[in-house]
């Protein structure tokens, strides 16, 4: 069986002068019409428009504003719902050079009694298994880089620290929950050089490696939510990386980083299982970098978030931010830091509280209030499974990889296994063509897990048995996600593809071993 640690949700109070009773992980109660009608958060939303430092400066005789969001009109069951952030990228996603300082924030950083975190000290696992939620804290939540202690302002702890305040002014809020992988300087091509942390085929079993961490992360992450009896609602996934691109002048064209944009932000979007998630992209706007290359970036960027609808592409421009009280904080005559950066390349504290209101504004006043991710189920487990051979008749049939037992040390498991060959396969028939969302492989954990190295996952709708491996890297009709380095104990594959038949194979030549494999698909 899959060996799994439930969601970690300690009981909690709400603050003892707004009167709320004492809840337990399993929900809060639900308030009252006339306590709903008496928390309408028109106007303490404008005060938790930034730091709560700022309070003591706003008062009735502020000129008057767009009327706020107020959460208290959102849909949520308390009970059941769980909103979910996903803060993906580099070192503006990280929020270097915008220490928080502000005395109310720093205390509500040590804890947060309404949102919950994923702590490096429990999720920063290569090839983990499962996921451990606790209440978040904005230092030791981000699995990437955390720069200077980790105590800055990014969307996410912005987002957390106005959800918290919200909650404890009144609004009936379910928990927000954080996923936040970020690492200052790192790119998403090979080209990248050193700082090529989020290109999608860097070596899975690094912990360095951002992209394979993240896609098993959330995956992770949401599976949790689910067993804790929870619908997860994805509110928003950022992006906030372009800088190593251009940095290391390796973008040639508009196309060509967009297709690498693409190769990262599509799995992601994929693996969460919410199609109609926003995406926030962050249009570039320093003058540090190369032009050309910033240039064929911006294109990319822009291109992705004026396609069609429905498109879940959005684009946020710090030229367009302003402040709490509604001034505009961008300045083209301001040389290099335009009124937005600290240093000329990474946004003021400012700029990321606007960046984390979009995020409200989306939720609260556009009413996009999360979407839900659809449940799976694992659509591999007891079907019928075939392999290039069989090393040990009996022992290391096909059908081993499809039993439901995870583990990983060979005499306590039981792996398929092959003789040693070139392109050695295995393969499952699912009975029927499903949306498959995402494969996930566990390796062995006792020795010669390094036997699953550079291989291919495959999705067909025919079945493949009797074909080569060139005829089958031929066909433009099959979908092959090849997977370069050593699988980890656990190695998630995003596939996003429709399909009958599912097969692992190596490029190379060796004993294919798969101690399990799932083939998750959306439920119904």
């Amino acid at each position: 069986m899959s060996r799994r640690t439930p969601v970690q949700s300690p009981a909690e109070s709400r603050n003892p002068q707004h009167g709320h009773a004492f809840r337990a992980s399993s929900g809060r109660p639900a308030l009252t019409s006339v306590h709903r009608l008496g928390t309408s958060l028109v106007a303490a939303l404008a005060l938790l428009a930034g730091s709560a430092a700022l309070a003591p400066t706003l008062s009735a005789a502020a000129p008057p504003a767009q009327p706020a969001p107020d959460p208290a009109q959102a849909p949520y069951d308390l009970t059941t719902d769980a909103p979910v952030l996903i803060v993906l990228g580099q070192s503006n996603a990280e929020g270097w050079t915008a220490p928080i300082q502000d005395t109310a924030d720093v205390a509500q950083c040590r804890a947060f009694g309404h949102v919950k975190g994923l702590r490096r000290t429990n999720n920063r696992v290569t090839g983990a298994e499962s996921a451990t939620w606790s209440p978040y804290t904005c230092v030791g939540n981000n699995l990437g880089q955390e720069y200077a202690g980790g105590r800055n302002y990014n969307v996410a702890s912005a987002t957390a620290l106005r959800w918290e305040r919200a909650v404890t002014a009144g609004a009936a809020l379910p928990d927000l929950h954080v996923i936040h992988v970020a690492w200052g300087a790192q790119g998403i091509q090979e080209t990248d050089g050193t700082n090529n942390r989020w290109w999608p085929d860097r070596d899975p079993t690094d912990i360095e490696s951002l992209f394979p961490l993240a896609v098993n992360t959330i995956t992770n992450g949401l599976r949790a939510l689910r067993e804790a009896g929870k619908q997860p609602r994805v509110i928003g996934i950022h992006w906030n990386q372009w800088e190593a691109e251009a940095g290391a002048r390796s973008t040639i064209s508009a196309d060509h980083i967009q297709q690498a944009f693409l190769k990262v932000l599509e799995p992601l979007r994929t693996i969460t299982g919410a199609a109609t998630a926003p995406v926030f992209l962050y249009r570039p706007r320093t003058s540090h970098y190369d032009a050309m290359s910033k240039a064929h970036i911006t294109e990319a960027l822009t291109g992705l978030a004026a396609r069609p609808a429905p498109n879940p592409y959005r684009l946020l421009d710090a030229a367009e931010a302003t402040s709490a009280t509604g001034v505009p904080l961008y300045d083209p005559a301001i040389p290099k830091y335009f009124g937005i950066y600290k240093d000329g390349i990474h946004y003021t504290r400012a700029v990321h509280e606007w960046f984390a209101d979009q995020q409200w504004k989306t939720v609260f006043t556009d009413k996009r209030f999360g979407a839900p991710v659809q449940a799976t189920e694992n659509a591999a487990l007891g079907r019928p499974a075939t392999q290039s051979s069989t090393n040990w008749a009996g022992r290391e049939e096909a059908g081993n990889a499809v039993d439901g037992n995870t583990g990983g040390v060979y005499w306590e498991a039981t792996p398929s296994y092959t003789k040693y060959e070139a392109q050695p396969w295995w393969q499952v028939d699912l009975g029927a063509k499903r949306t498959i969302r995402s494969v996930e492989l566990f390796n062995r954990t006792d020795r010669l897990f390094e036997r699953l190295t550079d291989f291919d996952v495959i999705v067909s709708d025919t079945d493949l048995t009797g074909r080569g491996w060139a005829d089958i890297q031929a066909d433009p009709t099959v979908r092959k996600i090849r997977i370069k380095g050593t699988a980890p104990t656990k190695l998630t594959v995003a596939v996003g593809a429709d399909g009958r038949y599912v097969r692992v194979q190596l490029a190379g030549t060796n004993h294919l071993t798969l101690p399990e494999v799932q083939v998750n698909v959306p439920i119904g």
